[in-house]
């Protein structure tokens, strides 16, 4: 994680939450912006869940451990854009909270999701018999919050303790009296945050509003999914690191193409992904670069379709992503070696190695009309697969 923000940064950080035992069994997501743009609080929220969640790499993101999201209560009227995994995630609720029969049925439908409740000590005073009931997880920020006999229902009824506001060695003993499960690790060090990547200022905005009423559709097409997915970049780099996160990667191995990644993810987990990304506005592009990543892709893709032994899908892959690291803004040979890509695609990507290679070098070439006619590929081939290409791209970006 990072360094010092700059006056317009969007940062995060994950702050370990430790058990009785000392183990590192969760963490709780912290935000900051310092911008002057105004932005409402949800889009703060869905930016740092966009940011934790889509654009962290492996290593600093969960793994396996659970995520405590602090929430305000109106983000609970669309569960079902609430992140996944559910059984992951802790939900904190509002210290203030107007309890009334619309909020708990909000959050019984939540919890029926498998989502955990983590309610605030002083929410409970007053209203034991009607949020007791929900909450998986209570925190107490300070020792005295909650009479012994509070704590001991609460005990009996499920619901584990975290202790948060450690100030000092004593304040920690004191919890530690209480039995608390948990523990908020803020007392050991400040946490480290990491800066976001910038906002684009493009933005695909007929695409974005296309793909959002494609995913809702009764009948959703896949190849559509597609289609659209492939005109925003941030977007389809983003569906292959959550493919490939610990969560999905086990179910059907690594996708290396957006193919293999959509059905990998699943309806749902596009729709939250989507809609968490458009509310914070993460799905910048330029339709100029664009275009010309797709017309490379569509070349590669054409110059391997008379080769049995070339896949078609990793030629257009190499073409689209030897154009990936411009289009979002970021370093090509970082995202390359973030990105899940097999041995030949990083070859042919990284130094234009092998035989998809090859192929990515005549396509570079042919658009700078220096390509040179090969053993396998005439030069009206060549030629042909250039301009089928560029009709390719055309008929693609003409949906819009």
């Amino acid at each position: 994680m990072t360094q010092q923000p700059d006056s317009h940064a969007f940062s995060v950080a994950l702050q370990p939450i430790h058990d009785a035992e000392g183990r590192h069994v969760a963490d709780r997501l912290l935000y900051r912006h310092w911008s002057d743009d105004g932005d409402a609080p949800e889009v703060a929220i869905a930016r740092a869940l966009a940011t934790t969640i889509y654009e962290l790499d492996e290593r600093s993101r969960l793994g396996k451990r659970d995520l405590v999201i602090d929430l305000p209560v109106e983000w609970l009227e669309r569960p079902d854009l609430l992140p996944s995994p559910a059984n992951q995630i802790i939900i904190g609720l509002p210290q203030l909270l107007e309890v009334n029969a619309s909020l708990l049925e909000r959050l019984a439908q939540v919890r029926e999701r498998g989502y955990r409740l983590l309610i605030h000590g002083s929410s409970l005073r007053g209203q034991i018999p009607t949020l007791a009931p929900l909450a998986n997880l209570v925190r107490l920020s300070h020792p005295d919050e909650l009479d012994e006999e509070v704590l001991r229902a609460l005990r009996l009824r499920g619901a584990r303790l975290l202790a948060d506001n450690i100030t000092d060695a004593e304040g920690l003993a004191h919890y530690q009296r209480l039995d608390c499960h948990y523990f908020d690790g803020g007392y050991l060090a400040a946490p480290a945050f990491y800066v976001a990547r910038p906002r684009g200022r493009h933005g695909n905005r007929a695409a974005q509003l296309r793909l959002v009423n494609e995913l809702y559709r009764e009948e959703v097409e896949l190849q559509r999914l597609y289609e659209l997915i492939l005109q925003m970049p941030h977007l389809h780099v983003a569906v292959l690191r959550r493919a490939n996160s610990v969560h999905f990667s086990h179910a059907g191995g690594q996708a290396t193409d957006l193919k293999r990644a959509i059905p990998l993810l699943g309806l749902n987990e596009l729709r939250r992904l989507v809609m968490t990304l458009s509310l914070a506005g993460e799905l910048p592009s330029s339709k100029l670069k664009i275009r010309m990543a797709l017309i490379r892709a569509y070349t590669c893709r054409n110059l391997a379709a008379p080769f049995q032994g070339i896949d078609p899908e990793d030629a257009f892959t190499a073409g689209l992503f030897s154009l990936m690291g411009p289009l979002l803004e970021e370093s090509q040979e970082e995202l390359l070696d973030e990105l899940p890509l097999n041995t030949q695609l990083s070859a042919a990507l990284k130094s234009r190695e092998g035989i998809l290679g090859a192929l990515l070098t005549l396509a570079e070439e042919q658009e700078g009309l220096m390509a040179e006619p090969t053993e396998g590929v005439s030069g009206d081939q060549l030629q042909r697969c250039y301009l089928d290409a560029m009709a390719q791209a055309d008929t693609l970006m003409s949906h819009l």
